[in-house]
């Protein structure tokens, strides 16, 4: 068995130097973890499953600190970790299995008892302060090459379950974006962050890193932003930094700020494009209790965050999603690759520390080195004003943000071909979806279940009824025309 070297590589170093103070409080059990049980309890896991080669690990998460310890834990004993949303549908979590062949499946106990029948070879367990932790080990075929050693998690690039394309990123990555938005939201060992969002998401990951690195504390909290409880143990833990995406806070916005205890003082926004009349109620919010409110800016491919607009620029720079994050540098370009001037439109390029690997499919992937080289260009069109924040205006690529989730609007259409043909289109916070058919109940039925599988509201959808989808010459749909048809 391979011993755990916490000196180098893996995510517990993330963990500051606190040992006796608070680090996960556990609303089970209403007590908290603290530094030292928390780096224990992973350093025992890690030891279970440490191996002389570098394996995959595939992390069912859930909004809780076993999955915390899980990740830390992985990480320590060497291994690169997918991180899956336990929810996928049985056929798509057997096709990710089947082509990414990991060696270990994590998760807490009955996560693993749902899975599909996938050849178990082993299984294990492991009891710790905070809770039952279960694996599967697999064999995994003997072709696949090494994986790379700088590889440390593996994150979906989409808010589709069960989407094989995959974002590879470094240790380091992880960490310098985790230093990153500790230093730009200011999170000490005072701030509480309210883990409320999946862990396999970028933004619900970064929440968790950025506490950890700074010293601050986490509170897993697994309600929703609607239910009294949630605000209540909020409350009671004394919660002070509160992430959300558009969807949370505009119905905040609806719900009040009665909800929200005192103890929160720090509001983040990120996850996609926010009504500014919605910013400017949360910006008031914050500043009537002397707290602020942070619009950010990323992608998954980022570790994910890019950039940050700081309460205080918020009047100024209304529309702004801010500057690049400490050791980050945005540039904007044109068709042919060359730097525009300030207020010119093109494509958004990040540059930074935290920038991913590339890019993976399948198993055959993950034995890829650096294939960005610290340069992303983002697929985001914007501006850059004269000193240098960032205005994003579209998107070079077909994908939607809703509720914080990036879905893909190809996808969708090939989703609902089966019912009827149909071009999907981001009208901003809807996807519209077009027909041609003269009833719409079989296509409404399938594309509430797609909304229950994306985990976003069913009312993101606006099905459309038109005469005849607008095409080009070449029998591609043309969705300039179809922008004119769906918007009125």
């Amino acid at each position: 068995m391979k011993d755990v070297d916490l000196s180098c590589g893996g995510l517990l170093p993330l963990i500051a130097p606190l040992e006796a103070s608070p680090a996960v409080y556990d609303d089970r059990s209403e007590s908290w973890l603290t530094r030292e049980e928390l780096r224990a309890a992973s350093v025992d896991l890690a030891k279970s499953i440490a191996s002389e080669q570098k394996r995959l690990v595939f992390l069912l998460c859930g909004v809780n600190s076993e999955t915390i310890i899980d990740l830390l834990a992985a990480a320590a004993a060497g291994h690169a970790t997918a991180l899956i949303d336990p929810a996928v549908p049985e056929h798509l979590m057997t096709a990710l299995i089947e082509s990414y062949q990991p060696e270990l499946i994590l998760g807490a106990r009955g996560a693993i008892e749902k899975l599909p029948g996938i050849g178990k070879a082993a299984m294990g367990s492991s009891q710790s302060a905070a809770g039952a932790v279960e694996w599967i080990a697999r064999e995994s075929e003997p072709s696949f090459p090494p994986i790379d050693p700088a590889l440390q998690l593996l994150l979906s690039t989409s808010g589709t379950t069960g989407s094989q394309k995959y974002v590879r990123l470094s240790r380091d990555a992880v960490v310098a974006n985790a230093r990153q938005i500790a230093q730009a939201l200011a999170i000490d060992e005072r701030s509480v962050g309210v883990a409320h969002l999946p862990l396999h998401y970028s933004y619900g990951l970064s929440v968790i890193t950025s506490h950890l690195t700074s010293g601050g504390r986490l509170c897993p909290i697994n309600d929703s932003i609607t239910s009294p409880s949630f605000w209540s143990k909020i409350g009671n833990v004394g919660g002070s930094h509160f992430p959300g995406v558009p969807f949370h806070y505009v119905a905040l916005a609806r719900l009040g700020q009665g909800l929200v205890p005192d103890s929160v003082r720090t509001f983040t926004q990120a996850g996609g494009a926010l009504d500014l009349r919605v910013q400017t109620k949360i910006r008031e919010w914050a500043t009537q209790r002397g707290g602020q409110f942070f619009v950010m800016y990323g992608q998954t491919e980022a570790s994910p965050r890019m950039a940050t607009l700081q309460h205080a620029d918020h009047s100024r720079k209304a529309g702004s999603v801010g500057v690049a994050l400490a050791g980050g540098r945005f540039s904007i370009v044109g068709e042919n690759g060359a730097a525009l001037p300030a207020e010119a439109v093109g494509t958004v390029v990040y540059e930074g520390p935290n920038v991913m690997l590339g890019y993976a499919m399948s198993r055959a992937d993950l034995g890829k080195g650096d294939e960005m080289n610290g340069r992303l260009e983002t697929g985001d069109l914007g501006r850059l004003d004269a000193e240098g924040f960032l205005y994003l205006t579209g998107r070079t690529k077909r994908f939607a943000k809703i509720a914080g989730y990036r879905l893909g609007l190809d996808e969708i259409e090939k989703e609902l071909f089966a019912v009827c043909p149909v071009a999907c289109l981001d009208l901003g916070e809807k996807i519209a979806v077009a027909h041609e058919q003269e009833s719409e109940t079989a296509l409404k039925a399938r594309v509430r279940e797609l909304a229950d599988t994306y985990k976003v509201p069913s009312s993101s959808f606006a099905v459309r009824k038109i005469a005849q989808i607008p095409r080009a010459a070449s029998g591609k749909i043309d969705y300039a025309r179809l922008k004119d048809l769906v918007s009125v």
